[in-house]
């Protein structure tokens, strides 16, 4: 997932930037890493140094200089925030960690190396719980990650009461095994494929009318 559509994903949770912020199956750490550059009010690409309107003529390296100063000078710091990134492969996590150091994130986020479902779930009544599982693009693939998707829907049920559930995907069927009827659906494409954002509430115990 690019940096850019995983901003956009978050966004749409409509995340308070305050409450934990769960990302199993975390994978290079993309959607961790975004979740901690929004809540810090960190602007995408402020770490760059080249950018393509540097070669635009007219380009004033000392208004861009400035510019830039500015928007360091929002940053915020955030104190207690919760933000996990776990994965089952110990080189994802790491690959993370390298990511979120060069984002300069690397101390707001928690690494974990587990199954999902063995994923620290912080206590709250609110917090959102996002993951970005395998589609399965190749031929057989989608057999065997079904049974993913039913652990999937089982671990928000049984583990994420309270939180608010997002499962961003470009196979339907395979979502369809998740067991839990979504409240709302997004519409997003990575690069060509068509996928939705579907959301879950996740109630404490039931629902109340």
């Amino acid at each position: 997932m690019l940096e850019a559509l995983a901003a956009a994903t978050i966004y749409a949770t409509g995340w308070d930037r305050k409450s934990p912020f769960v990302n199993p199956m975390c994978g290079s750490g993309t959607l961790a890493i975004e979740a901690a550059l929004i809540a810090t009010n960190r602007y995408p690409g402020l770490y760059r140094d080249h950018y393509s309107f540097m070669h635009i003529i007219g380009y004033e390296e000392e208004a861009y200089l400035k510019m830039k100063a500015e928007l360091e000078e929002k940053i915020t710091s955030i104190e207690g925030i919760e933000i996990i990134a776990s994965d089952i492969a110990e080189q994802a996590v790491m690959f993370t960690k390298e990511n979120a150091a060069t984002a300069g994130v690397e101390d707001l986020l928690s690494y974990e190396v587990c199954d999902f479902e063995e994923t620290t779930i912080p206590e709250s009544d609110t917090g959102i719980m996002m993951v970005n599982p395998e589609y399965g693009e190749r031929l057989g693939e989608e057999d065997e990650l079904e049974a993913t998707y039913k652990r999937l829907g089982d671990f928000m049920k049984q583990k994420c009461a309270g939180y608010t559930g997002f499962v961003f995907t470009g196979n339907l069927d395979l979502a369809k095994r998740v067991g839990l009827r979504p409240s709302r659906k997004l519409e997003f494409y990575n690069g060509t494929i068509d996928c939705r954002l579907l959301k879950y509430e996740l109630y404490k115990g039931k629902k109340e009318a």
